[in-house]
């Protein structure tokens, strides 16, 4: 009899835990870094390099670079800090400029993320009143979705919409991190519990969140690289950063973020794994300290590239981005004043290609931004 209760009681919670999703699935392996210091050559790890020198005009200055899409022929840069998005050819000739501020229909009072919806050949605005705006490849509106929260990061996939959430608020842990909003049906469902927030409103970086599919997405104090499948959370890589990962506090203890920084920059300490780009053999991704770190698929090992030097141009490269749908396209941006101002103050003569690439702009210049695929 105690059998035969043992296993019907084992059949039932076989029934349950087969009915339950969970939020995280899978145990990835842990990936080793190998740290290289000094200066690099571009050309050791990267091909293809060459530039994109946007067109500056009156309606299309760009302030900051904190999501490109490359699309079809054109690029698509989301400036946060002018809450605009310009499109751009790839030969530099300024498209269209999205910068509907205001209160009024189609408008927004501020502008967090954008993503490309292949399937509808559309692109999707994430904005303040919270809302997801349309528009067309060319930039023409079309409608809005308004949502019951606020989200700052979007990704796109042919089957879900995502939405990332900030999730501490008025001392508050929010009791989920990500949205996933089923396309077809409009069935939503929360995912990811946060971790206890050790640190509030500390940050670095650009994305945690790629746009695109297979949606990657991190956290902060989290050594761990997910990966969205079926509108699910699982485990893609484990970062082994050995005695640079931040130590476990469990939720002891809070810091400022001047703490956080000065306890990182002493015994560099990561953090956050922020900007990634993911490509058929490689992910990339950059952290809180100095550096671009290249994941290989393949070998199941991480590089981390302290400094890169462009030999073309003779400049260490500043400002990694990913770019999106760009088939493991990446840059580097360097700002036309910072860049002018860079050479003047090292007293060297510039190779051939910096002169002539000197000429072509301004201190009041776009940015420009130096191409790359990774071998």
């Amino acid at each position: 009899m105690e059998l035969k209760i043992l296993f019907i009681t084992g059949i039932f919670l076989l029934l349950i835990s087969g009915c339950t999703k969970k939020n995280v699935d899978g145990f990835a392996e842990v990936i080793p870094v190998v740290e290289i210091d000094g200066l690099v050559n571009d050309t050791s790890f990267l091909d293809s390099a060459s530039l994109f020198i946007p067109e500056t005009k009156q309606n299309a200055l760009i302030h900051g670079a904190d999501r490109i899409i490359e699309n079809e022929d054109r690029f698509l840069i989301l400036d946060m800090e002018m809450k605009q998005v310009l499109g751009y050819a790839k030969s530099g000739k300024h498209l269209f400029t999205i910068h509907a501020v205001g209160g009024g229909p189609g408008e927004y009072v501020n502008l967090f993320d954008m993503a490309i919806d292949r399937q509808a050949k559309r692109l999707l605005l994430l904005t303040y009143p919270p809302a997801i705006q349309y528009y067309t490849f060319d930039g023409v509106y079309e409608r809005t979705e308004r949502l019951e929260a606020i989200y700052k990061s979007l990704a796109v996939t042919d089957q879900y919409i995502y939405l990332r959430k900030e999730t501490y608020a008025n001392n508050h842990l929010s009791d989920y991190s990500l949205l996933a909003i089923e396309k077809e049906i409009g069935h939503r469902h929360s995912l990811w519990k946060p971790l206890p927030e050790i640190a509030p409103f500390c940050t670095f970086g650009t994305m945690s969140m790629t746009g695109n599919d297979p949606v990657y997405l991190t956290r902060k104090f989290d050594n761990t690289i997910y990966a969205t499948k079926d509108g699910l959370i699982e485990e893609g890589y484990i970062i082994g950063w050995g005695d640079k990962a931040f130590p476990d506090t469990s939720g002891k203890r809070t810091y400022t973020c001047e703490e956080l920084n000065e306890i990182c920059r002493e015994n560099k300490y990561v953090y956050t794994m922020t900007d990634l780009c993911d490509m058929p053999g490689y992910l990339l991704f950059r952290t809180n300290q100095p550096g671009l770190c290249v994941l290989s698929k393949e070998k199941k090992e991480v590089k981390n590239y302290h400094l890169v030097m462009n030999t073309d141009y003779q400049l260490v490269m500043p400002n990694f981005i990913p770019v999106e749908g760009g088939g493991g396209r990446i840059f580097f941006v360097y700002p036309s004043d910072v860049l002018k101002m860079s050479v003047q103050a090292d007293g060297k003569h510039p190779n051939d290609n910096l002169s002539c690439l000197l000429e072509q702009i301004s201190e009041e210049s776009n940015p420009v931004f130096f191409s790359y695929f990774v071998k």
